[in-house]
């Protein structure tokens, strides 16, 4: 149905399913005198140039990774007088002319598409988000705008010693400077893996990195890591539950008998849904947690297309006789391993570590996951609330929103406690409401701040 686009001009791929049952991709696309449709790139990315021309980055890429010396290219519009012009960021091996690159690209370019201005990315590989691979042109553009000097190489001066600076605060670090002694809580661990990881293009053996003391052992970790980085996961993540039998099975179940039966509990008051249908999937959902109730009152509030595909966390130690069964009873173990195949099956719930290594590798599923489609749903606080207030928000949803370059839709429950309060048992009939937010755009590293960010709009959407 995109030949509504019209020949040989641009134009959206398709219209949202409102609108007389299109579907809204986000991408602009052509079609030649043959009837042929060419997708030219995403409308968002588009840079349009002051003589209102349009540029798609990925024209101007193929151009620049033509040339030899190239390694990565990206292509932002930067902003000048109050207009954007072509700008190319470059990552280059040693000795090539940036200067004579750009030149010979844009001998290949039509004149609107030509690179007005570059810079040479210094630091190793260009951004990317953590599933797909794609360049996160967000932070390349924001960090053009600002006119900061390109990154400094990792090869000059103490670059380890310059991570763990983010992370020591005032403190001096030595090579006899233990771990704990920085105080990192678990997931500030996990956040120092992957700047390690980003700013020496590597990929650390985890196991090895958690049983790390002292700045010295990491340092060695750091030397090996090429020879050492390990291909396994620490522990199987459920993939067998999007394939389509289970899907199939879990949207019937959801809608003849799981969700109905949680309705006749909660009381459903829902708001915010045009936060929903506004924005492109994949997305996080960010939402306070107040009982074992809460997946299916949100999933119950989500319209069905959404809720078909989402994935929510649940804590791995909740499931430790299932991931770690030795030494338990069998019986224990046989009702914890149900449990979490159960979840996974009907809830397309996934294992999300707090404390114990394979942090990680999650993020690594994550990305996985939403690559294919698949929203997320996260509790940020990380633990249930016995009362209405609501817990400070772990780095860790700052650090899922920034590195996948995901939009961040906050969601505020209230009353589920009160249909099956944490140390009860059984449900009781109450009112819930659901709210969703406006979509968030999270970009940078200080996650901690970001997850605060979360927190702030979850709040701000009640009571009232």
């Amino acid at each position: 149905r995109a030949g509504r686009v019209g020949g040989g001009r641009l134009g959206d791929v398709a219209r949202t399913r409102d609108e007389e049952g299109w579907l809204h991709t986000g991408d602009v696309g052509e079609i030649n005198a043959e009837g042929r449709l060419f997708i030219k790139g995403r409308k968002t990315e588009m840079i349009v140039t002051p003589e209102g021309l349009n540029v798609f980055p990925d024209d101007v890429e193929r151009a620049l990774e033509a040339e030899s010396g190239v390694i990565e290219a990206a292509v932002v519009g930067a902003e000048a007088d109050g207009r954007e012009r072509v700008h190319a960021v470059l990552v280059l091996a040693a000795g090539a002319d940036a200067e004579a690159i750009v030149a010979a690209a844009n001998s290949h370019l039509q004149d609107h598409q030509r690179v007005r201005s570059y810079s040479v990315w210094t630091d190793g590989a260009l951004p990317r988000t953590e599933g797909t691979k794609k360049l996160r042109r967000a932070a390349i553009k924001a960090w053009v705008n600002t006119g900061a000097a390109p990154p400094a190489s990792a090869g000059g001066g103490d670059a380890l010693a310059d991570v763990l600076g983010r992370f020591a605060g005032a403190r001096t670090v030595s090579g006899e400077t233990t771990l704990e002694g920085l105080g990192l809580s678990s997931l500030e661990r996990v956040e120092l893996m992957v700047a390690l990881e980003d700013r020496f293009q590597t990929r650390l053996d985890e196991a090895r990195f958690a049983q790390a003391t002292t700045v010295d052992e990491l340092r060695a970790l750091v030397a090996e890591a090429p020879a050492a980085a390990p291909t396994a996961e620490l522990f199987d993540f459920p993939r067998w539950n999007r394939r389509w039998p289970a899907r199939a099975l879990r949207r019937a179940s959801l809608a003849t008998w799981i969700l109905p039966l949680a309705r006749v509990f909660a009381r459903l008051e829902v708001r915010g849904l045009e936060h929903v249908r506004g924005v492109e999937a994949p997305v996080l959902f960010a939402a306070n947690h107040q009982s074992h109730f809460d997946v299916p009152v949100i999933l119950a509030a989500l319209p069905g297309k959404v809720r078909a595909r989402v994935a929510p966390a649940m804590s791995k130690e909740f499931f430790k006789a299932h991931f770690f069964p030795q030494g338990r009873a069998w019986h224990e173990v046989f009702t914890n391993r149900l449990n979490y195949y159960l979840a996974a099956l009907f809830f397309n719930a996934f294992p999300l570590p707090q404390r114990e290594a394979g942090a990680r590798e999650t993020l690594r599923y994550i990305g996985e996951i939403t690559g294919e489609g698949f929203s997320v749903l996260l509790f940020p606080e990380g633990v249930r609330s016995d009362t209405d207030a609501i817990a400070p928000f772990r780095a860790g949803v700052g650090m899922m929103a920034s590195r996948l370059d995901l939009p961040v839709i906050p969601v505020r429950l209230e009353g589920v406690n009160r249909v099956l309060h944490p140390t009860w048992k059984m449900a009781r009939v109450g009112r819930v409401r659901v709210t969703f937010g406006a979509p968030l755009r999270l970009h940078g590293d200080d996650y901690a701040a970001l997850a605060r960010e979360v927190e702030a709009a979850v709040r701000a959407l009640g009571p009232g």
